[in-house]
């Protein structure tokens, strides 16, 4: 079977499992910790990164790698409020993932944590990092402000730390699509076997986005996408596609 349609299957049955249920429509924001309290250790990590930078590796994030086995880096988004740690999941593609439902330290929470799939390969060609939009504000709800032309234009850094140093993207496009739609699939990528690979993953993605840099990407560098819900569609998904620095 091709890779991508094992892919799209793979990315609908994740789908299912992610469906939304984080908005109002369903549950609403019962449970979630506030807003506040996910800035507030964000400012703490902060903190400690300008204390401790050596060499371009933070010892915050070692201190959390130490700390949890499933840390893989912490993320930020500029002109967001997204600053969490990322895990990597816990299960496998039978719609029990694991950080849709935990935060970082294992502790059940509807917030969730920002999480790559179990399988993903964090050194791959395109990182895919997942997380809920949720109605608190929290996780990647603002992901929703890319789709502003003057804040896409002004933002688009984005930062991860890891334990082998700061990788450093700037956003390319923000695309709205369907799981199982048909629209560009964002699930199941890690590396490219060629050069077309490449721009064939840069087609669809230009192809599908709702809004994009005219920037030019050269070949041969990696991606990040993030990813959480998206509510034009029946089960959308909105998709920021950042290339590396």
């Amino acid at each position: 079977m091709d890779i991508r349609i094992m892919a799209a299957v793979e990315g609908l049955l994740f789908g299912v499992s992610m469906f939304c249920f984080m908005l109002d429509r369903n549950g609403g924001a019962e449970g979630l910790k506030s807003k506040y309290v996910y800035e507030r250790e964000a400012s703490s990590y902060e903190k400690a990164a300008d204390e401790c930078d050596q060499e371009m590796i933070n010892c915050e994030v070692l201190n959390l790698y130490s700390q949890y086995e499933d840390f893989v880096g912490f993320l930020t988004v500029d002109g967001t409020s997204i600053a969490y740690p990322v895990m990597r999941d816990r299960t496998d593609s039978s719609g029990n993932y694991y950080y849709l439902t935990h935060d970082y330290r294992g502790e059940d929470d509807r917030s969730g944590c920002p999480f790559i799939r179990r399988s993903a390969d964090i050194d791959g060609d395109i990182v895919e990092i997942y997380a809920h939009n949720n109605s608190n504000g929290t996780m990647f709800a603002d992901l929703v402000k890319f789709e502003n032309e003057e804040f896409f234009n002004r933002y688009g850094r984005v930062t991860l730390d890891t334990a082998e140093g700061k990788r450093e993207y700037r956003v390319i496009a923000v695309l709205d699509v369907e799981v199982g739609g048909g629209e560009f699939n964002y699930f199941g990528w890690s590396n490219f076997a060629s050069d077309e690979d490449e721009a064939f993953f840069l087609d669809e993605v230009y192809g599908s986005a709702v809004i994009s840099s005219d920037a030019f990407v050269p070949g041969g560098g990696s991606y990040l996408m993030l990813v959480t819900c998206e509510y034009s569609h029946q089960n959308g998904r909105r998709v920021v596609v950042a290339v590396s620095m």
